[in-house]
């Protein structure tokens, strides 16, 4: 019997291990596009060109302050539902795009890029503002499901040893978009004197480079046909069923990583209402446009190596070399990361505050370019914070792949950060909404949130574990394969 057995298991072992091998040949003999298609890189390239496309041109129209509208309450009312709907479909995000997979999530949300734009369009061409407030609702469905697919994305497709760069990959492309945008909007909104909103024609710009979105969205790959940089593949698991998707949903909303995380998610995207706000309320319209253009410059910028290796790089790529360092355990990076990240933005909002209490007590009314010290004072907080803010957000999607066991989960725990960050954004345009000279109470309440949010996340952060779960589980299920040559062999 025992012999039986034994006959049995290196049987199977045999199998498994014929499965393997036909599996790496015909890998091998994969033509050389092919192979480079299924490459990780291509495939974050890939998502860096959707995000190019779609959520940074978004970012470049909240750049003009307002939308560019003449006044920025129905841009902000526009935005407050955009966000209410991205939260209601992102809590259900995890099973949906589980179900239909992350190629066809991002499709449905690169169809819907375009609308936002169209919709701004509209509404500074023929003044309709329905179309603009419907774009919300409708846009937030579509841009739900990309997010989802994305956050799962970015936090899957990295072997461990270079996530932070491949973050700061994603991060660059989202500020390159906005600087294109922003480039955009100078080249039609540069004239000395003008007032009330930009010009309707610079929407149409924004409007073709959101639909190019759409065929890179066509070209993205099953998580587990992508080969990683370093040659390892991507852990996933067994299709679940919608009833199973939503326990597991459930029960990713109510776990330790995003409970402890929740008003970080809360905080990290609390402050784009009010920046918009303050810029709409502060700066002329060519002022904004140039905002617009040189706001991504410090994020998306990378220095050169110097001798020193010990220097850090400017930008969030430096961030992402800090979080990948070598020889330094998981646990620690993600604390220096963190203390980094919060030490800026205190910095911001704390230089934010002074100068809208300064501007309470003496309005200086439309600041343009040509203003000098007024101009660089007033701008700088607002320049710095579209780096501070980035770096958040980046920070916290490498935080949450380092507890992640397979890429399903990475999807849940995306969807859930998505969900809750959402409700912060829909929250903080709907109370600027009601702004109407001061957006200093903005500033205060985003203060308040950071330092609400920093126990939970040091509690979060010591707990990090000192290698991602995954990569464990990966290494284990090789030995097994190794393990089982072994017998085979015997």
């Amino acid at each position: 019997m025992a012999d039986t057995d034994t006959k049995t298991a290196v049987s199977n072992a045999h199998d498994d291990l014929t499965l393997s091998t036909v599996v790496a040949t015909s890998e091998e003999l994969l033509p050389l596009w092919k192979r480079v298609w299924y490459h990780s890189l291509t495939q974050m390239l890939l998502l860096s060109v959707q995000a190019f496309c779609g959520p940074a041109m978004s970012d470049a129209i909240t750049g003009l302050g307002g939308g560019g509208l003449a006044s920025p309450q129905v841009s902000n009312i526009a935005n407050a539902i955009r966000y209410a709907m991205l939260a209601i479909v992102c809590f259900l995000g995890g099973p949906i795009v589980n179900k239909i997979g992350v190629k066809w999530a991002l499709v449905i949300g690169s169809m819907s890029f375009p609308i936002e734009g169209s919709a701004y369009y509209c509404n500074s061409k023929f003044g309709i503002q329905w179309y603009l407030i419907l774009s919300g609702a409708i846009g937030g469905v579509g841009t739900a499901c990309w997010y989802v697919a994305e956050a799962g994305a970015i936090m899957t497709l990295a072997p461990s040893g270079a996530r932070g760069k491949y973050l700061a990959l994603w991060i660059v492309s989202r500020n390159l978009g906005q600087l294109v945008g922003g480039a955009i909007n100078l080249a039609k909104n540069n004239k000395d004197g003008a007032s009330g909103g930009v010009t309707a024609d610079t929407f149409i710009a924004f409007v073709i480079i959101e639909c190019i979105a759409l065929p890179f969205a066509l070209m993205i790959i099953p998580f587990e046909h992508v080969v990683r940089s370093d040659g390892t593949k991507i852990v996933t698991s067994e299709p679940l069923s919608s009833r199973v998707e939503l326990r597991r949903i459930a029960k990713t909303m109510t776990s330790k990583l995003i409970v402890l995380s929740a008003l970080w998610a809360l905080w990290s995207f609390f402050y784009t209402g009010t920046w918009s706000t303050y810029l709409g309320t502060y700066f002329s319209v060519r002022a904004r446009a140039l905002s617009s253009l040189i706001s991504p410059f410090f994020c998306m910028y990378p220095e050169e190596p110097t001798s020193n290796p010990g220097q850090n790089r400017i930008g969030c790529f430096g961030l992402g070399f800090i979080l990948d360092m070598k020889g330094v355990s998981q646990r620690r990076r993600a604390q220096i990361g963190l203390y980094i990240v919060v030490l800026l933005n205190t910095g911001v909002y704390i230089w934010s505050i002074v100068m809208q209490t300064r501007f309470n007590r003496h309005n200086p009314g439309s600041i343009d370019w040509e203003d000098g010290s007024l101009y660089a004072r007033s701008f700088l907080p607002y320049f710095f914070v579209q780096t501070t803010g980035p770096l958040s957000q980046s920070y916290m999607y490498w935080l949450l792949s380092s507890f992640a066991t397979d890429a399903q989960e990475n999807v849940r725990n995306g969807a859930a950060f998505r969900c809750i960050e959402a409700i912060g954004q829909a929250v903080a345009y709907g109370m600027n909404t009601q702004t109407t000279s001061s957006p200093l109470v903005g500033f205060c309440v985003t203060f308040a949130l950071l330092g609400a949010a920093l126990v939970p996340m040091i509690m979060l952060v010591n707990t990090t574990p000192d290698r991602i779960p995954a990569d464990v589980i990966a290494e284990q299920n090789a030995a097994c394969e190794q393990k089982l040559n072994r017998v085979e062999d015997a």
